[in-house]
């Protein structure tokens, strides 16, 4: 065998060991995301035991005649690019658990938190499934009524700004049913 053959060889083999860990790689962080973006996984702290019980009460939680259940990942993970999802399901899983570690369940405020809801539900995750919206509303116009301004520009409203319990069904009620009483409002 000459040099070049063998240079050849070299070249072809370290090009298949190159892709082989590529789908290693992709195959096993693929596998990672999803199972560690599912309601049982993300419900298995202590703190989340109202978020988990409102998630079960909703139709996005399987409380539907369709047999249908959204992941956790499919409202609270972006889905416009691969990149934007990747970097904020890290933030999540180095922030989530270290918050639990660290504060005690109840230190939580969940119902400021809720207030916030546009900055941890992703309207890219409900175009996901929701993604005929549009088509469908325009044949109902009382539908088509209450989304033509989302429709017409997306960038000042967010689904969850008129939806504040999909995914969730009656969350405060479950919030104090755990410990988390409502603040008091002020004046």
């Amino acid at each position: 065998m000459n040099l070049t053959t063998k240079r050849l060889l070299t070249v072809c083999a370290g090009l298949a060991a190159a892709g082989i860990f590529a789908v290693a790689s992709w195959a096993v962080l693929d596998t990672a995301f999803h199972a560690t973006g599912d309601y049982e996984f993300c419900t298995s702290c202590h703190g989340y035991e109202p978020i988990a019980a409102a998630y079960r009460e909703n139709p996005h939680g399987g409380n539907n005649e369709f047999g249908f259940r959204a992941a956790c990942n499919d409202c609270h993970l972006p889905h416009d690019n691969a990149l934007h999802y990747f970097v904020v399901k890290a933030r999540h899983g180095i922030v989530d658990p270290t918050m639990s570690l660290l504060k005690e369940p109840h230190e939580i405020d969940w119902h400021a938190i809720r207030e916030r809801r546009e900055e941890f539900v992703y309207d890219s995750g409900c175009l996901e499934c929701h993604q005929y919206l549009l088509e469908a509303t325009e044949g109902n116009k009382r539908a088509f009524r209450s989304h033509k301004r989302y429709f017409g520009d997306p960038d000042d409203y967010s689904c969850v700004e008129c939806h504040d319990d999909a995914g969730h069904s009656r969350l405060d009620f479950h919030l104090e049913q755990h410990g988390w009483p409502k603040p008091a409002e002020t004046e």
